[in-house]
């Protein structure tokens, strides 16, 4: 897995080893808590997937170093955090693309999450609104085409028995989305953040302060 991805701390630390899954890539289907109406249910299971509340993590400066970054750059974890002189603030990028996709299921259902929310009941959205969901839309885009899978789709003969289809044939091929895919340990990679991510954040990311000699951005591009 290492020849093949970006450098990781997390290859040495969490047990991400591979297995034989099938997708389920049905159109209709309500098997899945992923694909019902929204409602706390839901939400707390989506909720689970993004590692909300331990989203932050610490690495080293060499991590930091092998994951193309400068050190010299990047925040690092101030020693109240009892993670040692050389911890640097990080967090996993597959939670930061869940978070996005859960983002967009979210627009699905607009009335849903944001129907009581004043800004959001005009013709028009605030810009903040759309520019995070451009943004998790471009995120999840490059990292499609960053991975590139190549995995092949077959096609099935589905016969159609359905009275209310007069217009397609008895039967065509169809795409079936139900892929064999060798994945990644991902309850291993979630737990492994559960008990590793600094606890408590919404208090302890009050000790973070700018040290009089970082290097700052400006804020183009954050906001």
């Amino acid at each position: 897995m290492k020849l093949t991805s970006s450098s990781s701390p997390l290859f040495d630390k969490v047990d991400l080893s591979l297995h034989w899954e099938q997708l389920n890539g049905r159109i209709q289907d309500n098997t899945s808590i992923f694909r019902l109406d929204p409602s706390t249910e839901v939400d707390n299971a989506w909720t689970r997937l993004t590692a909300k509340g331990y989203e932050i993590i610490t690495v080293d400066r060499s991590s930091v170093s092998n994951s193309g970054k400068n050190p010299d750059l990047c925040v690092k974890a101030p020693l109240s955090w009892d993670r040692g002189p050389d911890a640097y603030i990080a967090q996993v990028d597959v939670f930061h693309q869940i978070h996005c996709l859960n983002e967009l299921r979210k627009e699905i259902h607009f009335d849903y999450y944001y129907g009581m929310d004043a800004r959001l009941n005009g013709t028009s959205k605030p810009r903040e609104h759309i520019d995070h969901k451009n943004h998790c839309i471009h995120m999840l885009l490059q990292n499609l085409m960053c991975h590139a899978d190549v995995d092949i789709i077959t096609h099935n003969w589905v016969h159609y028995d359905l009275k209310d289809q007069p217009t397609r044939p008895f039967a065509e091929p169809l795409a079936d989305f139900n892929l064999t895919k060798k994945c990644r340990n991902f309850d291993a990679l979630l737990g492994w953040v559960q008990e590793n991510a600094v606890q408590d954040l919404g208090h302890r990311w009050h000790d973070l302060k700018m040290p009089q000699d970082a290097q700052f951005f400006e804020g183009d591009g954050y906001f």
